[in-house]
């Protein structure tokens, strides 16, 4: 029995471990893979995806999507827009030369853009600011059912790769919006809190539960032993 708390114990503690140490600095996703060249942006041919509403207007610093090579890698501007009216609120730039994207093996590229914190809905937008194209890796329609992407304003039948992103985070510390998200889909009565306590019946509850039905399971039997004798 005192092994299986200590063991219990231990696993508790390799639990918050874990959560300390392992970070994250996404905000946001619109869950679209990286499968297709879903467009190309080109000088004076932007693309945009929007409108994208940050969940509780959460602080981003930083905008990840994937850019494929077509003929040369030059530089690209990632932009912040309002979704109505199109006021750019923050920008950043990727230097030309970057890593060209390999299917399955190439992780996006983060562009810093500086603190952008708003409710209202945003549109981000790719620049092409070079002379050679560009291809943007996406999805086909409908990866992400809430925005929609164009090219030089005019829709296209295809959604791009956009994540936002800040400083990393541990994990620990962002359990609450985990768990406040993944309340967004689901029915009225499962809220954030539901989430939070049923991981802490399943973390700390049902070892306890288990411990107790070995200790008594441990009784009976000397019990019994003792009733044989």
């Amino acid at each position: 029995m005192r092994s299986f708390v200590a063991v219990l114990l231990i696993g508790l503690v390799a639990v918050v471990a874990i959560g300390l140490t392992q970070r994250s600095g996404l905000v946001y996703s619109l869950g679209v893979s990286p499968a297709l060249r879903a467009t190309q942006i080109a000088p004076d041919n932007p693309a945009c995806q929007g409108p994208i509403h940050v969940p509780n207007g959460a602080m981003f610093d930083r905008v990840g999507f994937v850019p494929a090579r077509l003929t040369d890698t030059p530089p690209v501007r990632v932009e912040v827009r309002e979704a109505d009216g199109g006021k750019v609120l923050a920008s950043g730039r990727l230097d030309s030369g970057w890593r060209d994207f390999v299917p399955r093996r190439t992780d996006e590229l983060v562009v810093h853009v500086g603190p952008v914190r708003t409710t209202s809905p945003v549109e981000l937008c790719l620049v092409d600011e070079g002379r050679a194209p560009v291809a943007v890796i996406g999805q086909a329609g409908a990866a992400s059912p809430t925005t929609s992407a164009t090219r030089t304003g005019k829709p296209i039948t295809t959604d791009l790769a956009f994540t936002l992103r800040r400083g990393d985070r541990p994990l620990l510390v962002q359990l609450p919006d985990i768990a406040r998200r993944a309340a967004v889909f689901r029915a009225g009565w499962v809220t954030p809190a539901v989430y939070l306590v049923l991981a802490l019946l399943i973390v700390i509850a049902a070892p306890i539960a288990l411990a107790r039905g070995l200790r008594r399971a441990e009784t009976d039997q000397s019990t019994a032993s003792t009733m044989r004798q």
